[in-house]
């Protein structure tokens, strides 16, 4: 008869069960299994959120795209009238609201003002300008149809652009021309109700700033907030180090132009030189944008004007760029002129020409922020 089967005396093994295999940090293999997949199934976990939120983002940029653009813009417009009344405000002794509809006031009556002074000037110039413009282009397309190469080429370009090209029947030129003005007009008013929406939102941003921050950190978890409000204040920081660089620079720009005309004896210096300012708030490439006004207008005078109009511009922007520009870097905010264009190209793609107006101060802000949250490179670890 078997004996009975007691179980072993505590602290001693027991001599039916087999011992479980152990790893060599304490964990059973199937422990250990357990928490393989677990850490695996959490990175997969992050990977999504990270593909997910990305994906949110891209819709938002390509569907939201403009609207992004107005909200950056109503903040520029908010920093430059929020830093400029708050000089208001330590000069007269008035509150916030008070110093910023001041400035708004009197930037109206500026405004005003310059267009009831060359508004008839600007437009006798325009008729001069497209007169010019339709003799040049009628002498180039006469001596491009002498030539066999440039009578090929005006062959293919449609008569509605000045070429040979027959269009097909039954389209008007007066079709072509209407439609055109439509988009025209269409672009117009849509571009003058987009300023003045971002007007008036910079206007309220500027009046109470605070409230509209507070806003955004109640969104922001609580135990985040404290990074929150760090990053609303670089962002903050560096929007109002960009625009005060920006419209240093832009203001010197615009007075060089304003003289250097005026001194060659070029018609409307001063509405030229604010439009080669303003254009110079787009880095690089405003550069040509303020400078082909000029040039048209120089080319109805006649080509001497021209060709001394281009080597003012270049003097100028020359300046700008290797004397001023810097020096203003070293005190506002940096980018790498190679980022600058990169960015205006993408934000160009993606969102049109807002995308490329605003690519540096959103570049700016990305790259501030970008920069609160990465630790610098360790010297060791620098290529």
């Amino acid at each position: 008869m078997a004996d009975p089967e007691y179980p072993p005396p505590k602290g001693q093994p027991s001599h039916t069960a087999e011992a479980k295999p152990v790893s060599a940090d304490g964990t059973q293999p199937a422990v250990q299994a357990i928490l393989a997949l677990e850490h695996t199934l959490g990175r997969f976990y992050r990977l999504t959120c990270l593909v997910v939120a990305l994906a949110v983002v891209s819709l938002l940029v390509s569907t939201g795209g403009p609207v992004l653009m107005v909200v950056c813009a109503s903040a520029l417009v908010a920093v430059v009238l929020h830093g400029a009344a708050q000089g208001i405000a330590r000069l007269l002794r008035l509150p916030q609201w008070a110093s910023v509809l001041v400035l708004v006031s009197a930037l109206g009556v500026a405004i005003t003002a310059l267009v009831r002074i060359f508004g008839p000037e600007i437009m006798v110039q325009a008729g001069h300008l497209r007169s010019a413009l339709e003799v040049q282009i009628r002498t180039l397309r006469d001596t491009l149809n002498t030539d066999a190469f440039g009578h090929f080429v005006m062959d293919h370009i449609p008569q509605s652009m000045g070429g040979n090209q027959i269009g097909t029947p039954g389209h008007a030129v007066g079709a072509d021309f209407t439609g055109s003005m439509t988009n025209v007009l269409t672009s117009t008013f849509g571009s003058v109700g987009t300023m003045i929406v971002i007007v008036i939102a910079g206007i309220y941003f500027a009046v109470s700033p605070r409230l509209y921050a507070n806003g955004l950190l109640r969104l922001v978890p609580e135990p985040h907030r404290p990074l929150g409000r760090k990053l609303l204040l670089t962002i903050a920081h560096t929007l109002g180090a960009w625009v005060a660089g920006q419209m240093l620079d832009m203001t010197v720009v615009g007075f060089l132009t304003w003289w250097g005309l005026w001194a060659i004896g070029m018609p409307l210096a001063l509405p030229l030189g604010l439009v080669a300012g303003t254009a110079n708030f787009i880095p690089y490439l405003g550069a040509f944008l303020g400078a082909a006004p000029a040039l048209l207008i120089g080319l109805s005078v006649g080509t001497k004007q021209a060709v001394m109009v281009l080597g003012l511009y270049a003097v100028i922007q020359t300046f700008e760029g290797y004397v001023m520009s810097p020096f203003i870097q070293k005190r506002a905010v940096s980018m790498p002129p190679a980022l600058t264009i990169l960015s205006q190209t993408i934000f160009g793609a993606f969102l049109g020409v807002w995308g490329f107006i605003f690519a540096s101060p959103i570049t700016a802000v990305l790259l501030a922020v970008a920069t609160q949250l990465s630790k610098p490179v360790k010297p060791q670890d620098e290529v």
